[in-house]
């Protein structure tokens, strides 16, 4: 093989793999959905996710949900914080560093649609960048996509404008969100029943 048929050679493979890597790279855009698209394609599959965690659920009336934390008091599991008006629940081994699980389910009506909470470093103080909520962001992040199963979290923009992203994750009618706190000490979360979105 000559010089000139070898440098031909390497000039086809070398576009070939760049047509490769183009093509690949329109697909993989091609694939990508947006949040509406996700939620539409969820919605319309009539699939319903309403577990929760710690045995919470969706549609949940507020006084089993009343009941349920009694009974997770008397076991050591849930904790009211010092006002009574939120669950604190710890984990200690499920994260590089224990956190504190704080919520509360959104009265708008007699049953459970949407639960507001946050996690956080039990550690965490200001100017630590070992228990900042972007890091823990991204470790809830990874637990929660193994704790529900389906489809992976999707970038989004911040609720708030505070941080460059959130993330959501929508199964069937559960949609959850994650974003960092202001103050970078907390990982904000939202459950929220979509059936009962307008």
């Amino acid at each position: 093989m000559t010089v000139l048929q070898y440098s031909k050679k390497v000039n086809n493979l070398f576009k070939v793999a760049c047509f490769v890597l183009v093509a690949a790279a329109i697909i993989g855009c091609a694939e990508k959905q947006t949040y509406d698209e996700i939620v539409a394609e969820e919605m319309a599959s009539g699939i319903k996710k309403d577990s929760l965690f710690h045995g919470l659920y969706f549609n949940m009336s507020l006084r089993d949900f009343y009941q349920h934390c009694f009974e997770m008091n008397q076991k050591g599991i849930f904790f009211q914080n010092d006002f009574n008006v939120e669950i604190i629940t710890h984990y200690e081994e499920d994260f590089s560093a224990p956190v504190d699980f704080v919520f509360f389910p959104e009265e708008r009506g007699p049953t459970i649609q949407k639960v507001i909470g946050y996690m956080k470093y039990s550690r965490w103080a200001p100017f630590s960048e070992k228990y900042s909520s972007g890091r823990l962001l991204e470790e809830v992040k990874a637990e929660l996509e193994e704790w529900y199963p389906g489809r992976s979290f999707i970038k989004i923009a911040h609720p708030e404008g505070h941080w460059p992203y959130a993330y959501v994750k929508v199964d069937g009618n559960r949609k959850i969100m994650l974003y960092r706190s202001f103050e970078d000490q907390k990982v904000e979360m939202i459950f929220e029943n979509l059936d009962t979105v307008e």
